[in-house]
């Protein structure tokens, strides 16, 4: 039964008023994923967020130390995000220790061009991150990374010719985190790139969406389904365009109508798949103040809620593989954040 107009919106008030709560879970799980003493007193991986919870792993006898770049970087947003909300430095520490791993090992991951896939993908995290760690806090130490990171990922997206990539090379995710960055850092010359893949991409197609249940799944073992095409095809669009009467349309008219009523089932990162796709929903009903996008947010998040066992506001990736870990608790905030 569909709840009424008074009922959801009783729903977004008291997600709004849960927050604080969400995201100071969420961060002290992001605390026990992070190598520092007495693990990790110095080098290489000091600072670094390794995907899995260390103390569950680590009671049973087998501690991951396993390096994570843009995992490190999803905890420096939820860390900074609980301190823009709570207004107090708990994790300020933490943040500053996963800066330094970042800066340590950033030529291992970043510095070299000739190095695409991953690399880009953590250049996206860099600006996502980055960008939003700076109007927190107001520091510019890291502007630098920033700026590196940006100028890459917006000469290859300049130059892109394709939209096949998924997961690590999505191009609509990096043209949202693109988008985010050139607001932020006043940078005009990646907006009008990100503006103009958009529109090459998403606002000159007579269907720019596809029914989301359709979207191809991961096949095989091992590998990632993580991401939404749609999904990130929805966050650019908004992202970039967010003052132009078309994209309020094309969101309402083509985004809605491919939306699933119920929670998705995947063969892969059904709970990450799925929090992406909430997240972008979420931004939707931001974006149009359509309540029908709101509706379908929370049919999502309640099944999140109800997968989150510990109640710690941390997720495993799916149901066949149960271990609680840093980026799926990630994608979950981001999702929780996402209506706000």
């Amino acid at each position: 039964m569909k709840v009424t107009k008074g009922e959801l919106l009783q729903k977004l008030s008291d997600h709004k008023q849960n927050i604080k709560v969400h995201f100071g879970k969420a961060s002290r799980f992001l605390v026990k994923c992070q190598i520092i003493e007495p693990y990790v007193e110095e080098g290489t991986l000091h600072g670094c967020i390794c995907p899995w919870e260390i103390g569950e792993s680590a009671e049973e006898g087998a501690f991951p130390i396993l390096e994570d770049f843009h995992d490190t970087l999803e905890a420096i947003w939820v860390w900074s995000y609980h301190t823009k909300i709570s207004h107090k430095q708990t994790f300020k520490p933490n943040i500053d220790w996963a800066w330094e791993y970042i800066v340590k090992n950033w030529k291992r991951f970043v510095g070299k061009e000739e190095k695409e896939n991953k690399s880009l993908y953590d250049c996206s995290y860099v600006l996502f991150s980055g960008t939003f760690y700076k109007k927190v806090f107001n520091y510019n130490k890291y502007e630098k990374l920033i700026l590196q990171a940006g100028n890459r990922l917006e000469n290859h997206i300049n130059k892109l010719k394709s939209t096949e990539g998924r997961e690590y090379s999505d191009p609509f995710w990096k043209t949202y985190c693109l988008s985010l960055a050139a607001k932020s850092l006043k940078k005009r010359e990646w907006l009008e790139t990100a503006e103009t893949f958009v529109k090459r991409t998403i606002v000159n197609k007579e269907q720019p969406f596809s029914k989301i249940e359709k979207e191809p799944r991961h096949k095989g073992p091992g590998g990632h389904d993580f991401f939404s095409k749609n999904a990130n095809k929805a966050l650019a669009l908004i992202s970039c365009l967010n003052r132009e009467k078309i994209a309020k349309e094309i969101v309402s008219k083509k985004f809605l109508p491919c939306l699933p009523k119920k929670f998705v089932s995947r063969n892969a990162d059904e709970n990450a798949w799925n929090a992406h796709l909430a997240t972008a929903i979420g931004k939707s009903y931001l974006f149009t103040g359509n309540e029908e996008f709101l509706y379908r947010y929370f049919t999502i998040m309640k099944e999140l809620k109800t997968r989150d066992a510990q109640k710690s506001a941390a997720l495993p990736r799916s149901p066949s593989f149960s271990r609680r870990e840093s980026w799926a608790t990630f994608f979950y905030a981001h999702a929780y954040a996402s209506i706000i």
